[in-house]
């Protein structure tokens, strides 16, 4: 359904309902206990969580390629410690199709949940022994809460979708229902009450299906929260006597799926998840039919042999121990298994062409001081004695030095890596993602590393590479388009009304030409082809049986030759403008004339979409230094 999420904002004020008169009926009572309250929501959640994540980590291993398991093991972390709505505000949007390939993302609502919880029944309990109104405590809550949702849905959607502050007002929302005594065993059963109740539970269904069927996700949650949040309010207020909530919702099918309903919860996206993960598309009907089937199945027997003999079996000490320290456990789980990219050693060969076998140092102390900024991402060689080569540019140019560094010591010679991600490596030029807030100022930087290349005595030769198309184009390539910001550039001697493509060529050749008057000898590293998907998936996984490796490793040519036209125009030409400039192109060693490829002789060349990976670094440098660079025609 177009609004489905909703239905987390309908749980969010349920769960304040409930466990808000649990904790006022225990205040009434003078039983409430805080070591039981938390024993209890021990026991209730961890169980059921605990098992989805081990068995998502089991599969994991068994079926998923290093990337997409080292994602999962960072997401069985966020499960585990409740912090997945972090982990996620950290990644893409709810919202954007990647979210289908995250099994555990659903898990970021539970994740505010117990954030709440974590402070909300001391709130009350304080509130209580102060006998203090306990609507003057809430109400200003749920009103601070909701005006920092209008506020951040304004300025990060996402971040008010994600962020605990801007999603306890629906929690709130739900004790304040609570707080005030809201039980139709309380109010009159005359029968004009009960005409009052029918039409408030009436008006609450109405306002939920509206929110289900109208409501999108643009600018979520905002105003439009309110919907479905007054809705399930509507009908906690219409109480258990209203015709709805007698017939329907108190039917024994409507009680057998409340019953379940938390592991399936739990179940049902990872069923929904792993699917397309695998098969690399949307689900068929089909498919999505006997995964929801499933998850049913496995939702009643987590209910019936894990959920209740935990829940409700003999209440001791150790339960609530051991699922806290299994917890931990598999947290501590997952966070290795993203650490270690999802444990590549599973794969042949895949470790050394990734360069996980030996970490890599992207910068120094020593080179960074050399150079005269701290800022530099990139900068390492040259320590032990002067470089004269000096390798700059962005993360291309810091994929390309794996392989160049160790070449050229073999030549004797020293190689200088200095650069930043994100950065073209261009006279007076800011580089930045529309939209996005830059944490470094391109411009200054750039300019004192080719200030530093151009002067340094020791320095012969400088080597400039960086991301080609993207920079000239000003968008992404292939499947990596998706969520991606718009690159723009900007060079300081440009007409205000020229095209992303004209900025890009002056300001190119305006630091050809600079650096060519230093008198170094000045080689272009033509960019390589990007390939728009993760090279990854070309390898199959570990269990044959569900094994589907891309049948093509690699782009073909002519999307290639599209794609690299007016950026590679723009090379030769550079070469016959300016005779002392030399070119490397490397389409002759990936390409041939139906395809340009992710893969040789079994190893991966590209860690991603369009960086090299140790071995494609490895494998490229070897041809660049093989002779002089050759020149392409």
């Amino acid at each position: 359904m177009p609004g489905g999420f909703v239905g987390v904002d309908i749980f969010f004020v349920i769960s304040g309902f409930l466990i808000s008169g649990i904790i006022l009926k225990g205040l009434q009572r003078d039983t409430f206990s805080f070591s039981a309250f938390y024993s209890n929501r021990i026991k209730r959640i961890f169980p059921a969580l605990l098992l989805v994540l081990a068995s998502c980590f089991v599969f994991g291993w068994f079926f998923l390629l290093p990337g997409e398991f080292a994602q999962l093991g960072k997401h069985i972390f966020g499960g585990a410690g409740y912090v997945e709505n972090f982990v996620l505000r950290r990644e893409a949007g709810y919202f954007d199709t990647s979210s289908f390939l995250k099994p555990l993302m659903h898990l970021w609502s539970l994740g505010i949940e117990e954030q709440f919880y974590l402070t909300y029944p001391f709130l009350l309990w304080l509130a209580w022994r102060l006998r203090r109104n306990l609507l003057a405590v809430i109400v200003p809550l749920v009103l601070m809460s909701f005006a920092l949702n209008l506020f951040k849905t304004m300025s990060d959607s996402v971040a008010s979708f994600f962020l605990p502050q801007t999603r306890f007002w629906e929690l709130w929302t739900g004790g304040l229902l609570a707080c005030i005594g809201i039980s139709t065993q309380k109010l009159e059963t005359s029968p004009q009450a009960a005409k009052v109740k029918n039409i408030v539970s009436v008006l609450g269904v109405v306002l939920i299906a509206f929110a289900i069927f109208r409501v999108h996700e643009n600018a979520y949650p905002g105003w439009h929260a309110l919907i479905p949040v007054c809705g399930a309010s509507l009908l906690i207020l219409g109480g258990p006597s209203a015709w709805i909530n007698r017939h329907i919702l108190s039917h024994p099918f409507a009680v057998f799926v409340g019953l379940i309903s938390y592991p399936l919860y739990l179940w049902h996206w990872p069923l929904l998840s792993f699917p397309r993960i695998i098969s690399g598309r949307e689900l068929t009907f089909t498919a999505s039919a006997i995964a929801v089937t499933l998850s049913c199945l496995l939702s009643w027997v987590t209910w019936r042999f894990v959920e209740n003999p935990i829940r409700f079996g003999r209440r001791t000490w150790t339960k609530t121990a051991s699922l806290v320290l299994l917890s931990v456990i598999i947290a501590f789980v997952g966070y290795t298994t993203f650490r270690q990219d999802g444990f590549a050693v599973r794969f042949k060969n895949l470790p050394d062409d990734l360069g996980k076998s030996h970490p890599e140092q992207w910068s120094t102390p020593e080179c960074r001081k050399t150079v005269g900024s701290d800022e530099m991402e990139y900068c390492r060689g040259g320590a032990q004695s002067p470089a004269d080569i000096v390798l700059i540019g962005d993360s291309h140019a810091g994929s390309l030095y794996r392989g160049l560094a160790p070449a050229y010591e073999r030549r004797s010679h020293v190689l200088m890596n200095i650069g930043a991600p994100g950065c073209v490596p261009f006279y007076d030029t800011a580089s930045y993602s529309v939209g996005i807030k830059q944490d470094i100022n391109c411009k200054l930087l750039v300019n004192r590393m080719l200030d530093f290349a151009a002067t340094s005595p020791s320095v012969r030769t400088i080597i400039i590479s960086f991301r080609g198309p993207e920079n000239i184009l000003g968008d992404d390539f292939g499947e990596a388009v998706l969520g991606e910001a718009p690159k723009r550039i900007a060079w300081d001697g440009a007409p205000q009304t020229s095209s992303q493509a004209e900025v890009f060529t002056l300001a190119l050749k305006n630091t050809v030409a600079r650096l060519s008057s230093s008198g170094k000898q000045i080689i272009l590293f033509i960019d390589w082809p990007e390939l728009g998907f993760d090279p990854k998936s070309c390898l199959p996984r570990p269990v044959k049986f569900f094994s589907n490796p891309r049948a093509l490793c690699g782009v073909p040519r002519a999307q290639v030759d599209s794609r690299n036209r007016v950026y590679r125009d723009l090379m030769f030409q550079l070469k016959k403008d300016f005779a002392g400039l030399q070119l490397f192109d490397p389409f002759p060693y990936l390409c041939d004339s139906f395809a340009c490829y992710a893969m040789n002789d079994g190893h991966l060349l590209y860690r991603d979409g369009d960086h090299l990976s140790a071995a494609g670094a490895a494998y490229l440098s070897d041809k660049f230094l093989l002779e002089e660079p050759p020149l392409s025609p």
